[in-house]
């Protein structure tokens, strides 16, 4: 079987609590590095971060947000995933896109709501985890603090995952925990992991930064600590399977 090489992006960067404009003219300037034919990973809320009483405002800028990210994933061939809130029916869903060469082809929401810091309050929480099927191989997504689940990792890998994004805002507090879960899922589930974290201190928290690329061997592809950084690696698609033979684990 001949297995693709995929380059990757994950961008870690610092947000302005609520300023729409401000974030996404910076995410454009990154965005201008990325080659064509790439996966990119944005921060989670990367748009307008947890401005939490100001959701059903900036999730109405979701639908032109998605238009925007659309088109330069149709003319550059891209496959972009992040979160932003959505408004479905009056309630506030915390949703990872995937956008693939220009179209929408999977959302899912937040399941583990991070109750610390309110989220249980102010969003509603999901309930699909699949693994997607995309021009840059079967993808798995978990959203922040639902990488601290093993259950839910393992859903992903019995559904033959080969790629595990991890879109976040990760809390200073925590950072260690962060590097060491997202190398540790890594290694778990056999998988490449790509982890965008947002980085310096937006509204009244720290973040931890801490983004990574890792292989299924756990090795660290790059990583960023609390820079501002677009991080990048080539995938070869080729050696989850290697791995996976030469520890059969499921």
């Amino acid at each position: 079987m001949k297995y693709q090489k995929v380059k990757a992006y994950s961008l870690q960067v610092n947000l302005k609590l609520g300023d729409i404009e401000e974030n996404l003219k910076k995410i454009r300037g990154y965005i201008e590095n990325v080659s064509g034919n790439s996966l990119l990973v944005l921060p989670e809320m990367f748009s307008s971060g947890f401005d939490n009483e100001n959701l059903a405002v900036h999730s109405k800028k979701t639908p032109q947000i998605l238009r925007e990210l659309k088109e330069v994933s149709r003319k550059r061939n891209l496959t972009v995933i992040g979160t932003l809130p959505e408004n479905i029916k009056g309630k506030i869903f915390n949703r990872a896109f995937v956008i693939d060469n220009g179209e929408v082809i999977y959302k899912q929401s937040k399941i583990k709501l991070f109750k610390p810091t309110g989220e249980d309050r102010y969003f509603s929480a999901g309930r699909r985890l699949n693994v997607i099927k995309t021009s840059k191989g079967k993808i798995g997504i978990l959203i922040c603090f639902e990488l601290r689940f093993p259950e839910l990792a393992y859903k992903l890998r019995k559904e033959e995952v080969e790629i595990i994004v991890v879109s976040a805002q990760w809390g200073k507090a925590r950072k260690k925990h962060f590097e060491v879960l997202s190398k540790g899922r890594a290694i778990e589930e056999q998988a490449f992991l790509i982890s965008s974290d947002t980085t310096g201190r937006i509204g009244d928290i720290e973040m931890a930064g801490s983004s990574g690329i890792y292989s299924p061997w756990g090795g660290t592809l790059d990583f960023a600590d609390e820079e501002e950084k677009l991080l990048s690696a080539e995938l070869d698609i080729k050696e989850v399977y290697v791995v996976r033979r030469a520890i059969k684990m499921y």
